[in-house]
């Protein structure tokens, strides 16, 4: 079933079960302007490629299938002005039918992966669903931060949280690389710490207590709660950790 209205409209004289959205014809996916996808990345929409930037989202409703296009002029009144030889891309998807109605029109973004997010267009029992996926979210992720590094490089705290990420994936080189950067701006108990224990995880014990030690007296000098991370650096020392 169509998406209807369910009560009579005086003033356009619609009748209860007539399709507020008729198949086949291009639909703003929302009311008066058009509704505005915006991604600040380059994308893929259920696979296919679609560049940084502002669009206006349409669709064509089908009983069987759905259009979804994002058009390059984004700030159009509905669709009344809408022209094919602006899209930037269309895809295809099935419409599904929900178990609960929604009575206003929605967009909801489920299931979210580290990846992907489901667009579900919702209204009454349909929902029309499509995919955004970035393909390497680590390497995006990389990029921004060092671009936000570069662009303050008196912040001593923005490649400290660069440095601990890389490690937690384990790639030790290149964190050790940006927590010295991080010490380089200022010395901290949190990035000295930092480093002990990125040299640790990488198996370079000797220099990881020597640098333990080095935190521990940067700590207390500065009155940080260094008592948990002297009970690891002792455990290092004693082979207990």
């Amino acid at each position: 079933m169509p998406l209807a209205q369910t009560t009579m409209d005086n003033q356009n004289e619609r009748k209860a079960g007539e399709p507020i959205v008729p198949y086949g014809h291009v639909w703003r996916a929302g009311a008066n302007e058009a509704t505005m996808f915006v991604v600040t990345d380059d994308v893929l929409i259920n696979g296919q490629p679609l560049k940084a930037g502002t669009y206006s989202l349409h669709t064509v409703p089908g009983k069987e299938e759905w259009t979804i296009i994002f058009n390059n002029d984004a700030g159009q009144w509905g669709s009344f002005t809408y022209d094919d030889k602006k899209d930037a891309l269309r895809v295809k998807t099935k419409p599904q039918m929900a178990s609960e109605s929604q009575e206003w029109l929605e967009y909801t973004f489920d299931p979210i992966t580290e990846n992907t997010a489901q667009v579900n267009i919702r209204w009454e029992k349909m929902r029309v669903p499509f995919t955004v996926e970035v393909k390497d979210v680590k390497a995006l992720w990389f990029a921004k931060a060092n671009a936000l590094i570069a662009a303050n490089p008196t912040n001593e705290v923005l490649p400290l949280q660069v440095a601990n990420t890389l490690a937690a994936d384990k790639r030790y080189d290149e964190a050790l690389k940006s927590i010295d950067q991080s010490i380089k701006v200022k010395e901290t108990f949190r990035n000295l710490s930092a480093k002990a224990n990125i040299l640790w995880a990488a198996g370079k014990k000797a220099e990881a207590v020597a640098a333990g030690d080095a935190a521990i007296a940067k700590g207390k000098a500065d009155k940080a709660d260094t008592a948990g991370f002297e009970k690891r650096v002792a455990g290092w020392k004693t082979g207990t950790m």
